[in-house]
């Protein structure tokens, strides 16, 4: 495992914030997944700021003040918007003394895109006492995970493990398409995945998802 200073950490975690923002940031994902059995599913995933810090593997210190004990703390979203403005400084933290840090550094800026580079949902089945997650989406390089989040009741991202997805997972479902919206639009139109050799005529979407473009071909990844 390569180990990372912390200017090291630094320019990882800026960049990655740049991509977060350019990709993810106030957007949603809907993925279409296919199982074994052919069986359709849909997903929705969503990015706010306040989830890219549990990304990093990151641990925040305390601001320094004339106080004993140190100050604030900052928050989630501070450190995001301190990111993008390039106002983070070794004193601003820590990493994980588990050694999680630069698990998650190594892999963070491969599934930082407009489709998570995945190929594969399933449902989080590891036993780690330390990690909670519920949903994975990544492929054999690495993953992220996913929970429902208190404020809006969607799946936010909580982590990235830098593993194989079928590692984590009980079962798994292979990803046909990815969709992308701002959280503003009502409908999705832009499609930023298409897996190959989908036979798209004999997929019929259920009701909620019938406005969907259907895919015609392949685009970039």
């Amino acid at each position: 495992m390569k180990k990372y200073s912390k200017a090291e950490a630094i320019k990882i975690v800026v960049s990655c914030a740049q991509a977060y923002s350019t990709e993810l940031l106030n957007r949603s994902l809907l993925f279409v997944c296919q199982d074994k059995h052919k069986r359709i599913s849909f997903i929705e995933f969503f990015f706010y700021d306040r989830n890219f810090l549990h990304l990093t593997g990151l641990k925040l210190k305390k601001k320094a003040t004339e106080e004993a004990g140190g100050g604030d703390m900052q928050s989630a979203g501070d450190f995001f918007a301190n990111c993008l403005a390039h106002r983070i400084s070794p004193e601003d933290f820590e990493f994980a003394p588990d050694g999680t840090t630069a698990l998650k550094l190594g892999i963070l800026p491969f599934l930082v895109t407009k489709n998570l580079s995945a190929n594969i949902v399933g449902n989080f089945s590891s036993l780690r006492p330390k990690l909670y997650t519920e949903k994975l989406a990544g492929g054999n390089k690495g993953c992220m995970g996913f929970c429902i989040d208190a404020i809006t009741s969607n799946y936010v991202p909580n982590t990235v493990l830098n593993e194989d997805i079928r590692d984590n997972v009980d079962e798994w479902a292979r990803v046909i398409a990815v969709y992308r919206k701002e959280n503003s639009q009502e409908k999705y139109t832009e499609i930023t995945y298409l897996a190959k050799k989908v036979d798209w005529d004999s997929i019929i979407f259920p009701e909620r998802y019938s406005d969907l473009p259907k895919p015609v071909q392949a685009v970039s990844v």
